[in-house]
């Protein structure tokens, strides 16, 4: 293990079980951390005993047989996280369970359903001038995770493929990139319907990353019954595909012929049972997709929805790795969200992806505005 610019880094190998032992004892202070903060806030906003809370949340829902079914031997990871940190399965596991939590409490806390949640912010670039594509985010995540931020590098035992995922320690991964080229970039969407008895994200995720090629990953989410709503940015050589993805439905969201951004209100998809009306309102040039727009639940998402086309839109200017940092970087709306913020969360760490030949991966853990990138290839 070692740390790089604040981001500790641990190459994990062997079966899915050994794997995630060597994550747990590895990372064991920084999960140990992380999951005593998440208790915390449990308490501190829902005001009951958090093993309570947790019995109560994994009562309400059945996530197992979907893991079970599409991803065991990612459940085997977490046991082996679990085991690796010295952390109880019921803790471990519904340590991952991040945007599926995150519904149930709010929900049992009598919350407005469908707000929009965090604040991630996505962009793509493919197709022009011969250049690779570039996949990129901005990874907005509540403060407890600040000071967990890991890069994991996964080895497969019985595949050519690695992955780098990025992610607070103790779970399975927010976002990566493989050495097939494939990454994947994922945003909140709230407003979508949701279930209790699909696929939670952060195995989506992760088995999104052992995939060869974009059609396979899409094919992939395609076929997933989605535990929460979803906005999945998947790339590779070949190009990108942006999916909204949610409980009912799947439905591509390709408003732009070579560039793409996503933040985190939906598009495309009309499953959203907390709203009436056309979801087209919010694209592009219409309606309140303006940052001059009647203020909203959604005006944050909208605010940097605008900037990103707008600094997207003029396609005489060549969007290179540096440009998209520097959008990333930018504060005039909340893209870089700073630790100093106010509310729960910042931006916990910024990718930008080259989808290449071999792939290389640019990665500030925090901020970007007030974080150092540093680059990661794979060997």
């Amino acid at each position: 293990m070692a740390e790089v610019a604040g981001l500790q880094t641990v190459q994990l190998a062997g079966t899915p079980r050994e794997r995630g032992r060597i994550h747990g004892e590895a990372l064991r202070p920084l999960i140990s951390r992380g999951i005593r903060r998440w208790r915390g806030g449990i308490l501190a906003s829902t005001e009951l005993d958090p093993d309570d809370y947790l019995d109560r949340f994994l009562e309400s829902c059945d996530f197992l047989p979907a893991i079970e079914r599409w991803a065991p031997h990612l459940l085997d990871e977490v046991r082996g996280i679990g085991e690796g940190a010295g952390i109880p399965f019921r803790d471990v596991y519904a340590y991952q369970l991040m945007d599926e939590e995150w519904h149930f409490r709010r929900t049992l806390a009598g919350e407005q359903e469908g707000r929009e949640l965090d604040h991630c912010s996505t962009i793509a670039v493919f197709g022009e001038r011969g250049a690779p594509p570039l996949l990129a985010q901005n990874m907005d995540l509540p403060k407890i995770y600040d000071g967990t931020q890991a890069l994991l590098h996964v080895r497969h035992h019985d595949t050519a493929v690695e992955s780098f995922v990025f992610t607070p320690a103790g779970l399975l991964g927010t976002t990566g990139l493989n050495s097939w080229g494939v990454g994947i970039c994922c945003n909140t969407l709230a407003q979508l319907g949701h279930t209790s008895r699909g696929l939670p994200v952060a195995f989506v995720v992760r088995h999104v990353l052992e995939h060869r090629a974009v059609v396979e990953a899409e094919r992939f989410l395609r076929a997933v019954p989605h535990a929460s709503g979803q906005n999945y940015m998947i790339g590779g050589p070949s190009g990108i595909v942006d999916l909204e993805c949610s409980a009912n439905k799947v439905v591509p969201c390709m408003y732009a012929t070579t560039r793409l951004y996503h933040t985190n209100h939906p598009i495309a998809n009309d499953d959203q049972p907390w709203r009436s009306g056309d979801v087209s309102s919010l694209a592009p040039g219409r309606g309140s997709a303006s940052t001059d727009a009647p203020a909203t639940v959604l005006s944050n998402s909208e605010q940097r929805f605008s900037f990103l086309a707008n600094a997207l839109a003029d396609m005489s200017e060549r969007i290179t790795v540096d440009r998209a940092k520097s959008i990333l970087s930018t504060c005039e709306v909340p893209i870089s969200v700073a630790r100093s913020s106010k509310g729960d969360g910042m931006t916990l760490g910024s990718l930008v992806m080259q989808l290449s030949s071999p792939p290389l991966l640019d990665l500030a853990a925090g901020p970007p505005a007030e974080t150092t990138y540093s680059r990661w290839t794979f060997s």
